[in-house]
C-alpha cells in the first residue's frame, strides 16, 4: 500500500486519511524538563504528536530542545506552555511578571498589552509558539484554589477589557494566545486537578457573569481551552470537556465560534480513563487532547475509535485544519524570531517594577499603619521561621529606607507587619490560610500596638480575621519589585494606586 502525504499505513488508512499520524497530531503530550527523557519525546514525534507542553528548563535548554523537536517533526510542531505570567513563571532565565489579579488592579489596558508584548517576544526567544493564557475565568469565590490571582478579577467587564488588550499584546509579537476555563472555573469551589469541580446555575446566570468574556472575546481567539467541569444546567451527563450541548451547541453554535478548542489536561483526577476520555473529548468536538498521562495509549484509544467508526476522517481533517491555520498565523514571525537574549533582558525585568504602584491596592485602612526612619517594626509570616521568609525583599526595603526590622514579639509594644504568600498551587486543594496559619495571625495581630498585613497574593486571605488588623494592603504576587513597592508605601515613600478588583464583605472591609 502506498503511504500518504503524513506517512505511513496501518488501521484506518486510506481516502479518509484516519491513519495513524493524524491521529496523533491530536495529541500534546507534556515535556517537563528533567522528567522526561528526550529519547522519549522523539518517539513521540515519531508517533505523529501535533506538539508538547513545555514545563520548567533553563533559557538555553528550552529553546535548544524546541528547536530539536521541530527538526525531528514530519508536520509542523507546535510548542505550547503555561506562561500565564510570563515564561520566568516557569523558565529559569526568562522574566516573571505580574499576576493578572495585580493587573485587574490597575485597571491599566496598556499594562496588560505590555504583559502580552513581553510574554509573546519571550516565548517566541525560547522557541514557544502557543501560550495557554489569558485566564478570563472570574475571581468570583474566596475559596476557589485554582482561579483566585490567575483572574483578572470579578466583574466580566473588566476582565473582558484587560484580556482582550493582553490579547492584542500577544498577537502583535506573533505568539498563540488561548482564552481559558471555558465555560467559566470562576464559581467552582474545587480544584480540577483533584476531583471535578461542579458549576451550579442555567445557561442565563452563566450568560449573565462568567460567560461573558468569552462571548465578548471569541472572535479574537486563537485557541479555548475547555475546563473539566460538571455543569448540570447544561448537561446532566457529561463535564464541559466530554460535552456535545456545550462545545457544539454553546460554544460552536452560539458563541459562534470556529476556532480551535483543546481540552484541559487529560491526566487531572477530576476525569478517569483518559483513553476513553480522550475520544470522547474529541468527539464532542475538542481538535487537541492535551497531556494525557499516557499518550500512547490514548492514541491506541484513538486508533480504535477509528476503526470502530465512531471517529471519521471528515472530523479528523477539521481539527488538522484548525492546527494549520495556527500554524499559518506563525509564519510570519517564525523567519526572524527574537534573539535568545531577549528572555530576561532588562528592558523586561524592570517593567515589574514600573508597574507595581499602579497595581497595588489598600482592602482598606489606607493611612492607618505609617512607618518612618528610625521606627522599629516586627516582622511576621504565619508559622515560618525568619530563616525561611519569603519577605525578604519586603523587609530589606524598610531597612533601605531606614525603618529597623525585627522578628515579631507579642506583647510587648512592638508594631505589626505581617506578610502572608498565597497563590493558586494545581493539586493543593486548598488556597487561603489554613486555621493554624489564621489562628496564628490573629494572635499575632491580637499582640501588637498597630498592625498592617501585606497579602503577597491572594486578597482573600485578609477575610473575616478578628481581630482586624488596621490596615489591608493587596500586591496580588510576590515578585520582589511588588514587595518592595509594597514597603515604600508605608514607609510613605511610595503609593498604592491600584483598585481593589474582587469584592469583600463589609464586615471584611472593617
Amino acid at each position: 500500500m502506498e503511504k500518504d502525504k503524513e506517512g505511513g499505513e496501518g488501521p484506518g488508512a486510506g481516502e479518509e486519511g484516519l491513519n495513524p499520524r493524524k491521529l496523533a497530531r491530536l495529541i500534546y503530550p507534556e515535556y517537563r524538563f528533567g522528567v522526561t527523557d528526550p529519547d522519549y519525546a522523539l518517539k513521540l514525534v515519531e508517533l505523529g504528536v501535533g506538539g508538547f507542553c513545555f514545563y520548567g528548563g533553563k533559557a538555553g535548554e528550552v529553546l535548544e530542545a524546541s528547536r530539536a523537536l521541530k527538526a525531528a517533526s514530519e508536520t509542523p510542531l507546535l510548542i505550547a506552555s503555561d506562561y500565564e505570567n510570563g515564561p520566568g513563571q516557569w523558565v529559569a532565565g526568562a522574566t516573571e511578571l505580574p499576576s493578572n489579579m495585580a493587573i485587574g488592579a490597575s485597571g491599566s489596558e496598556a499594562l496588560a498589552r505590555r504583559k502580552g508584548e513581553i510574554t509573546a517576544l519571550e516565548a517566541k526567544a525560547l522557541g514557544v509558539d502557543w501560550v495557554f493564557a489569558p485566564v478570563v475565568d472570574l475571581a468570583s469565590r474566596p475559596d476557589n484554589p485554582i482561579v483566585n490571582v490567575r483572574a483578572f478579577g470579578a466583574d466580566p467587564a473588566l476582565v473582558s477589557r484587560l484580556a482582550g488588550a493582553y490579547l492584542s499584546g500577544m498577537r502583535s509579537q506573533g505568539a498563540l494566545a488561548c482564552l481559558k476555563h471555558f465555560p467559566g472555573h470562576g464559581g467552582t469551589s474545587a480544584d480540577s486537578h483533584l476531583e471535578l469541580p461542579v458549576l451550579a446555575g442555567s445557561l442565563h446566570d452563566l450568560e449573565e457573569r462568567d460567560l461573558r468574556p468569552f462571548a465578548a472575546l471569541a472572535a479574537q481567539a486563537d485557541s479555548i481551552m475547555v475546563g473539566h467541569l460538571s455543569i448540570p444546567g447544561l448537561d446532566e451527563a457529561a463535564p464541559a470537556s466530554f460535552s456535545k450541548e456545550i462545545i457544539g451547541n454553546l460554544l460552536r453554535r452560539r458563541l459562534r465560534y470556529a476556532g480551535l478548542v483543546l481540552t484541559d489536561a487529560l491526566n487531572m483526577k477530576a476525569i478517569s480513563d483518559e483513553g476513553r476520555a480522550g475520544v470522547k473529548a474529541f468527539l464532542a468536538g475538542a481538535d487537541v487532547l492535551l497531556y494525557p498521562e499516557d499518550p500512547f495509549a490514548l492514541h491506541e484509544a484513538l486508533t480504535r475509535g477509528a476503526n470502530d467508526g465512531l471517529i471519521t476522517g471528515p472530523a479528523v481533517e477539521l481539527a488538522l485544519a484548525r492546527q494549520d491555520l495556527l500554524v499559518r498565523k506563525l509564519s510570519p514571525f517564525r523567519a526572524s524570531p527574537p534573539p535568545p537574549e531577549t528572555a530576561g533582558c532588562r528592558e523586561h525585568r524592570v517593567f515589574s517594577a514600573e508597574a507595581a504602584p499602579a497595581c497595588l491596592a489598600w482592602a482598606w485602612g489606607e493611612g492607618n499603619f505609617k512607618v518612618k526612619a528610625g521606627d522599629t517594626v516586627g516582622y511576621f509570616e504565619p508559622l515560618t521561621r525568619p530563616e525561611a521568609w519569603r519577605g525578604r525583599a519586603f523587609a530589606e526595603e524598610l531597612l533601605r529606607l531606614g525603618v529597623r526590622v525585627e522578628p515579631y514579639r507579642p506583647g510587648c509594644g512592638m508594631r505589626l507587619a505581617a506578610g502572608v504568600f498565597s497563590r493558586p498551587r494545581a493539586g493543593s486543594g486548598a488556597i487561603n490560610l489554613s486555621p493554624e496559619e489564621r489562628y496564628a495571625l490573629e494572635a499575632a495581630v491580637a499582640g501588637a500596638a498597630g498592625s498592617v498585613i501585606a497579602a503577597f497574593g491572594s486578597p482573600f486571605v485578609l477575610s473575616g480575621l478578628s481581630p482586624a488588623p488596621a490596615a489591608g494592603l493587596c500586591a496580588f504576587c510576590a515578585l520582589k519589585e511588588f514587595q518592595a513597592a509594597a514597603a515604600r508605601v508605608l514607609a510613605g515613600a511610595g503609593e498604592a494606586k491600584g483598585r481593589l478588583p474582587v469584592e469583600l464583605s463589609a464586615t471584611e472591609k472593617q
